[in-house]
């Protein structure tokens, strides 16, 4: 099965059953996911910033962000129209849009403040690596000050063989390779089990 069916076939297949929208996505609670979006803003400014969500579900992350009285001008991307659909039946102040950025990008350098990804990494695809290094490749050259994004961490105790899991210190080793426009990289741990985020500021 190739990358992409692999994809979309783990998201319709959650779609079809009747799950919460934290269920369809993946998360194992409401507060996981909302801990994972947690991470992102209590350490990085988004009042006022352009951010990218690729990967947005339905729209939860711009859901949380104005639960917390943000103004953020929010463009949200995801490969499963379903999805978008859905997000866009929420009448919310935000832009989803329905596109594989990865295979046909659609934005200009330095589109906006913030890149952000919550979980696209997670499902074992077999070359996730790679993807990882492509996929921040893309990431830096839109944003503008910082690239957000989390992974599900090696040392997690409830792994699973459709997941994939990494280590810190692999991560910071992909991110030397983009060192000449990274300013500084955060590692957060410890707000879940299996988890963990990187903030990567850009030199500006």
């Amino acid at each position: 099965m190739k990358k992409l069916e692999m994809i979309k076939t783990y998201y319709e297949c959650n779609m079809a059953k009747d799950l919460p929208e934290y269920g369809i996505l993946g998360w194992e609670s409401e507060e996981a996911q909302r801990l994972r979006f947690d991470v992102l803003l209590d350490k990085v400014k988004l009042d006022g910033k352009k951010l990218l969500d690729v990967g947005c579900g339905t729209g939860n992350l711009i859901e949380h962000i104005n639960s917390r009285g943000l103004s953020v001008e929010y463009t949200g991307v995801d490969i499963l129209e379903q999805m978008i659909e859905k997000a866009n039946k929420k009448n919310l102040d935000a832009v989803f849009i329905h596109t594989d950025i990865f295979k046909e990008n659609i934005f200009s350098p330095d589109s906006f403040d913030v890149v952000y990804t919550s979980g696209i990494f997670n499902l074992n695809l077999g070359n996730n690596r790679e993807f990882l290094k492509d996929a921040l490749a893309l990431f830096f050259s839109l944003s503008r000050e910082a690239v957000v994004f989390n992974l599900l961490h090696v040392d997690s105790p409830d792994r699973e063989e459709k997941y994939f899991y990494f280590h810190p210190d692999e991560v910071s080793g992909i991110l030397t390779e983009f060192s000449a426009v990274i300013k500084q990289v955060e590692i957060i741990e410890a707000y879940l089990k299996n988890d963990f985020t990187l903030i990567c500021e850009k030199n500006k």
